[in-house]
């Protein structure tokens, strides 16, 4: 969809959070707003560019360093051994003012409802119910990045807010998310004009249900309640039975590859998804690679150096085959081929040997020890003449081309296969299978016993599989309480007070505070910051 991410500039209201920031500016004035339906897909599309910013950053996001199982990481050790400097760092502290930012767009859309003209109800209905969603869809995500925070406040409140527990976050979401329930299946969405919508980062009713599945399973795994993964199941089934949209896995890992992730982003597997392309995206000015992804950090040759020797050198995140090989064990896995080039087999040199049993020399190959993800295959690179001359006629890559993709139809149902083994379901392990046989293995054989907790855990390793790279495996851990196994010696050194005082979530942001002297730091950063 050519042009999506519009930056209007007649509604200066985007950074307006003054219930969040206490500043005393005058409120705006819709008076000639809100005229037509194009005005609301306006602003939807303006909560668009706040979703991209949290989904599809150019910068790998502090638990997807965490949740990578790179064998360096390079400058980002930091991560993953908790260190504050890299989680405090003053250029790269993340922030939930892009959550907020959106949370504020959907407020006032409801609250200017009124002066709706020229829109059948039906269709403010439709538009105030995929800003729900977005507004849900953030709320979840400040509530699993940094637990107790803020709640949203009428538009024009200038009062200052502390933190409110987690639960409440999860109540606004699931509220929110409750309202976006009237959205149509994603066959039958249009736009402003009446026209289908193409793009899948509009909501659609099997979104909804996605996005329901994902919190109702988080708040299982927080509060260890089989009713939450209950209903997760439930939503879950909805989705990958059929009844609220058309999602198909796609029929190969190959296919999964190109048509999901890739440039073809058009995919019965793809529930939602970000918005990128280098129509949208002014790339003029760019020089250094993007990572929409954590795992495009592992991204180097051939895309970015054709040079095999340049592993060899600190800078580079890489992975050995030996850990791929550990990962994805069973060599009969279509995935070490398709997320993986040519792995194990990459040349660095040759070299002569005496061979005794035919009496001559032989050539030997040495091969390198680092594996090379393939699993986004598509590089963009640099047209900007200016670019290419600063760079000494070298044009850089940009970008992989393709969508990022949120939520597959793969991941739904490895998460239901996670609920229902949460649940005791002997249906858990059909769910397991229909991945694994995708990627051309047989059935889980387990060892012969009918432990559940044994299948939990075999299903969070085919997440690991499957999702490799994709940003789950963080959430995954914490949500099955795995962190002191999966994670390094430092989140295993954690005591459960640590826990509850934050550990595991994100410090809040610098600039929150700057303005809204009631937040404060959670207890384990704040006793822990430099």
């Amino acid at each position: 969809m050519k042009k999506i991410f519009i930056i209007l500039f007649f509604l200066p209201l985007f950074a307006c959070n003054d219930w969040l920031t206490i500043e005393s500016e005058k409120s705006v004035t819709y008076l000639n707003f809100f005229k037509s339906e194009k005005d609301l897909e306006s602003t939807l599309i303006s909560m668009f560019g706040f979703e991209k910013n949290i989904y599809a950053s150019s910068i790998v996001h502090p638990f997807g360093w965490c949740g990578l199982q790179a064998d360096s990481l390079a400058g980002n050790e930091g991560y993953r051994e908790l260190d504050p400097q890299s989680f405090m760092s003053r250029r790269f502290m993340l922030s939930w003012s892009q959550n907020y930012n959106a949370i504020y767009l959907a407020n006032m859309l409801e609250e200017n409802r009124f002066r709706f003209e020229n829109i059948s109800k039906e269709r403010a209905d439709y538009w105030l119910a995929q800003a729900n969603f977005i507004k849900a869809l953030v709320y979840f995500n400040v509530a699993q990045n940094w637990g107790d925070a803020p709640l949203d406040q009428p538009t024009e409140s200038i009062e200052a807010v502390g933190k409110s527990p987690v639960d409440s976050l999860f109540a606004r979401a699931l509220s929110a998310a409750e309202k976006a329930l009237i959205l149509p299946t994603y066959d039958k969405l249009t736009d402003a004009n009446g026209e289908a919508v193409t793009s899948k980062q509009y909501a659609s009713l099997g979104t909804v249900h996605t996005l329901l599945t994902h919190i109702y399973a988080w708040m299982g795994g927080l509060y260890g309640k089989e009713e939450y993964w209950r209903k997760a199941e439930e939503h879950a089934s909805l989705v990958i039975d059929g009844k609220v949209g058309d999602y198909r896995l796609e029929k190969t890992v190959g296919d999964m590859v190109n048509n999901t992730l890739g440039p073809v982003r058009n995919s019965s597997e793809t529930i939602f998804s970000i918005a990128v392309n280098n129509q949208d995206d002014d790339r003029r000015a760019q020089v250094e690679f993007y990572s929409i992804y954590p795992g495009q950090a592992l991204i180097n040759y051939p895309y970015l150096t054709n040079d095999l020797r340049e592993l060899e050198k600190s800078g580079y995140i890489k992975m050995l085959v030996t850990t791929v090989e550990e990962i994805f064990p069973e060599k009969t896995d279509t995935r070490r081929v398709e997320f993986w080039k040519d792995l194990g087999k990459q040349k660095i040199d040759s070299m002569l040997v005496w061979d005794e049993e035919i009496g001559d020399f032989k050539q030997e190959y040495i091969y390198s020890e680092y594996a090379f993800i393939n699993k986004w295959n598509k590089p963009y690179y640099s047209t900007d003449q200016t670019v290419i001359e600063h760079l000494g006629g070298v044009a850089p890559l940009l970008v992989m081309e393709g969508d990022r993709v949120v939520w597959r139809l793969a991941d739904l149902i490895l998460l239901r296969a996670e609920c229902r083994a949460r649940l005791k379901m002997a249906t858990a392990k059909d769910d397991l299978d229909v991945i694994r046989e995708r990627a051309g293995l047989g059935k889980y054989a387990g060892s012969g016993t009918a432990d559940m907790e044994e299948l939990r855990k075999e299903i969070f390793h085919e997440r690991e599989r499957e999702l490799f790279g994709e940003g789950q495996r963080y959430y995954d851990i914490v949500r099955n309480g795995y962190f002191r196994d999966e994670l390094s010696a430092a989140y295993k050194s954690l005591t459960d007070a640590d826990v509850k005082d934050g550990a595991l979530y994100l410090p809040v942001a610098r600039n929150s505070f700057e303005k809204n002297t009631l937040l404060k730091q959670n207890n384990y950063w704040l006793w822990h910051q430099q």
